[in-house]
């Protein structure tokens, strides 16, 4: 469908959809046709990267290409380098105004474009952040993330009110909002890095003059068995790390200090929950690694106090809490396994003729 814009009627797209895919064959094409089928699909180009996937998710994004005509989706392939370079490519080609993204595992819900072009078309808003509806295999309805307050439903300037809003709730997720394009740098996302998204939407925030919220979910993150997100590593912990030496990097004794020390804070908080997840050959070099991130935090604050008297606040320990979590997490797991409680260990399969009933 066209869009309207003001008493014009435009059909040059607003929007790119980065769709980052590896190895989901039985998912792709219901994230594909979650965008194909919303009104205002005019408005958008969808720009699939198939990240060197072993099985049938290019072919699967191609036959919905085909389908489609070349009207909306452009379809890259590259060699497997993880979803920040698969990001990073699809970001490349983008020639829209706007810019969003979507794992190939997720959906856009009903009413998405409905919501979003019309503002994308106004011109004024630089982010547009909505809620998010986690969703199962199936489809089912399992929770909500509630990204945009809604206090604060609307449109206002960016502040330094919003900014500490967005960092206090701390909700990253590159999916759940869209961009304008260039609040981007060039190749944005780190390459090899997990936890990408926590590096890379912070500095957006501090770029952006204008937000608009929409409290109402407009994506479906599917939670499924074995995602990247589920599992936990020493890299994980060293990444969040790195996260975080970046964030203190950024405090040069001026107005945005408490930003992106509280960015900091999140992602120590986010390592600390990690580290106690990691399986017991590593436990050792992340709790370490937890150590040395504290290190970080005490050495910036007390160059932050001596450049401008800032009190030095030190962290709250922190140990014996990872260990108590890590012996309630290890416990619950064993419960599952005592009642017989068992996950899907398999991805699912492609399903010809996918349709998307949450999409509309």
């Amino acid at each position: 469908m066209p869009f309207e814009s003001d008493s014009l009627r435009d059909t040059s797209p607003l929007l790119s959809i980065v769709v980052a895919a590896y190895n989901i064959e039985g998912y792709i094409e219901e994230a594909l046709e979650s965008l194909l089928s919303q009104p205002y699909i005019d408005a958008i180009k969808i720009i699939v990267v198939d990240d060197g996937s072993r099985d049938e998710t290019y072919a699967a994004a191609r036959a919905i290409a085909e389908r489609d005509h070349g009207a909306h989706i452009e379809l890259l392939r590259q060699e497997n380098g993880g979803l920040s370079a698969a990001r990073n490519t699809g970001m490349a080609a983008v020639r829209t105004p706007y810019v969003g993204f979507l794992d190939g595992d997720d959906i856009y819900l009903k009413g998405f474009t409905d919501a979003v072009i019309p503002l994308l078309a106004e011109g004024v808003w630089d982010l547009v952040e909505y809620n998010v509806k986690i969703i199962d295999d199936d489809g089912r309805e399992l929770d909500e993330i509630d990204v945009a307050n809604s206090v604060a439903s609307g449109g206002r300037p960016m502040s330094r009110a919003a900014l500490q809003q967005f960092a206090d709730g701390f909700h990253t997720f590159a999916w759940a909002r869209v961009y304008r394009t260039e609040l981007f740098d060039e190749a944005p996302f780190p390459v090899g890095r997990h936890y990408e998204d926590m590096a890379v939407v912070p500095s957006t925030y501090l770029r952006a003059n204008s937000i608009y919220h929409i409290p109402t979910p407009l994506i479906g993150y599917r939670r499924r068995f074995g995602s990247i997100t589920q599992m936990a590593s020493l890299q994980d912990v060293e990444d969040l790390r790195i996260n975080g030496t970046e964030a203190l990097a950024r405090c040069d004794g001026g107005e945005m200090d408490d930003y992106w020390l509280t960015v900091f804070d999140k992602l120590f908080h986010r390592a600390c929950f990690v580290c106690a997840r990691v399986d017991r050959g590593a436990f050792k070099q992340a709790s370490e690694t937890l150590s040395a991130m504290a290190t970080d935090h005490r050495k910036a604050r007390m160059r932050l106090a001596e450049g401008g008297g800032r009190e030095v606040v030190e962290l709250k320990p922190f140990d014996l809490n990872v260990r108590a979590d890590r012996s309630i997490h290890f416990l619950k797991g064993l419960v599952k396994k005592m009642l017989r409680r068992s996950l899907d260990h398999h991805q699912r399969a492609r399903r010809p003729g996918t349709s998307n009933q949450l999409s509309g």
